[in-house]
């Protein structure tokens, strides 16, 4: 990305001084902004401008845009969508040219919006305007303490982090985002991009890849504008090593009509984009839980050497059915070497019969668990290993706590990564337990392996990329 365009869009992403044009309290947009800004840093200052109204939800409002303060760097449009031209040139006139335009009524309405649409377009573009939307809910930006959003569906406060979301569709993304918050994952950058009269989800995916803290993007897509352009961000992001996550809807008649009623996006060739995004690393998932667990392995999980996955639990039904969804996932679970198997018919009771999966019979309650891990991470068939960990119901949990002691021990000195998976429900106390640890747990397997799947596969990509293949 070109270093004038990052800039020009890192000051976009960090405003300080906001006027609210068309803010009201007959609807929630601008109560939203508000809230969603205190929530990051009560320094950030809104303007909200409203002819009829002395203030605006206790916030002093200013008559007209002309009689606003020279320290706006920033403004949300929320009035009518034919009065949007009119109110972009005085934005213009007083120097203010970053926007987000909230208002709805353009090209996902039909010809009249389209055109309507194609006009803001061209005024911004001829005048230098950075404008967000028409039909979106604005951003969020941890790291820098900056909130534009107009959203309040999003449960849970938004911290910094290292994901970054890119959505077309402002409710789905705060459906999005609050999936990562209960993985505890934080943000790097949050964006919704509507109908993308002039800033588009492939500007935001590139500025994303280039963005220092983020680590893994994620995105949910109804349709691209410049495929083209998208190759060349897929690439730069496998040359980083920035993992994209998306979600791309259109593989139904019915989707597609969505995605052209909702934003104005063409959906595409969804078999010809499913070959491009394998052929440049993309993933692509099937839902937002699936996207929420994928980048949670993503964020916390090193890249595997290979494909060979280890398994253990204390159920010999359970090793049958994580065989199953490992066959049905593509998933690789190789036979355990010689030597392994005769180390742990050292360590488990003599009924025990060692394989992959592994069933512990019980046995790794007690003790010895660490010795079982360290036969497993010594294996040469298997490159990341899935422990089994009972999540912790409460801080006095001494079952858990002594058995998980055993993973724990081993997560940073292991060469190859551990993802444990829960032998029960993991409730909000064992959630925070294993961020605390930075633990990237198996809640559910069939979303669990899922994302282990997608976890090989890009590290198989990697792999590919660094070697010429």
């Amino acid at each position: 990305m070109e270093s004038q365009k990052y800039r020009r869009l890192q000051r976009f992403f960090s405003p300080r001084h906001i006027a609210v044009i068309g803010a009201s309290a007959k609807n929630q947009w601008f109560a939203n902004c508000l809230l969603n800004a205190r929530q990051m840093d009560d320094s950030i200052r809104f303007y909200p401008v409203n002819p009829n109204a002395a203030e605006v939800f206790g916030v002093s409002a200013c008559p007209s845009i002309a009689e606003l303060p020279s320290a706006i760097d920033f403004a949300v449009v929320v009035v009518k969508a034919l009065l949007v031209p009119k109110v972009l040139a005085e934005l213009n006139e007083r120097g203010i040219r970053n926007v987000l335009l909230i208002s709805s009524g353009f090209a996902e309405v039909g010809r009249e919006g389209r055109s309507l649409q194609e006009e803001i377009s061209g005024f911004c573009h001829a005048h230098g305007i950075v404008l967000m939307g028409p039909n979106c809910l604005g951003f969020i930006n941890p790291p820098a303490s900056a909130s534009v959003f107009a959203g309040g569906s999003v449960e849970g406060r938004v911290l910094s982090g290292g994901i970054g979301v890119v959505a077309q569709s402002g409710a789905a993304s705060e459906v999005m985002v609050t999936k990562l918050l209960k993985k505890s994952l934080g943000i790097s950058l949050y964006v919704t991009t509507g109908n993308e009269a002039v800033l588009t989800v492939e500007d935001c995916l590139e500025y994303l890849v280039h963005e220092e803290h983020t680590k893994v993007i994620t995105a949910f897509i109804e349709g691209f504008r410049d495929v083209e352009r998208l190759k060349a961000i897929a690439r730069k992001a496998a040359e980083k090593g920035v993992p994209i996550v998306l979600i791309k809807v259109g593989r139904s008649s019915k989707a597609r009509q969505a995605a052209q009623s909702h934003t104005g996006a063409m959906a595409g060739n969804d078999a010809v984009l499913d070959g491009f995004f394998r052929q440049w690393g993309i993933i692509r998932v099937d839902s937002i839980e699936e996207l929420a667990e994928t980048a949670n392995l993503l964020a916390r999980c090193p890249l595997p050497a290979g494909d060979g996955f280890g398994l253990c639990t204390l159920s010999g039904g359970l090793c049958g059915l994580y065989a199953d969804l490992c066959h049905q996932y593509g998933i690789s679970v190789p036979s355990l070497a010689p030597a392994t198997v005769a180390r742990l018919q050292s360590l488990l009771p003599d009924f025990a019969q060692p394989d992959n999966p592994l069933d512990l019979t019980g046995a790794g309650f007690f003790h010895g668990m660490d010795a079982i891990l360290e036969a497993l991470i010594a294996d040469p068939n298997l490159d990341i290993i899935a422990p089994l960990s009972i999540p912790p119901a409460h801080a006095d949990d001494a079952l858990a706590h002594n058995l998980n002691e055993a993973f724990l021990g081993l997560m940073h000195s292991s060469p190859k990564p551990l993802v444990p998976i829960a032998f029960r429900e993991v409730g909000d106390h064992a959630r925070a337990y294993y961020h605390a640890h930075g633990v990237a747990c198996i809640e559910h397997p069939e979303l669990g392996f899922k994302a282990v799947a997608h976890l090989m596969e890009y590290a198989a990509f990697q792999r590919r990329i660094k070697g010429g293949v």
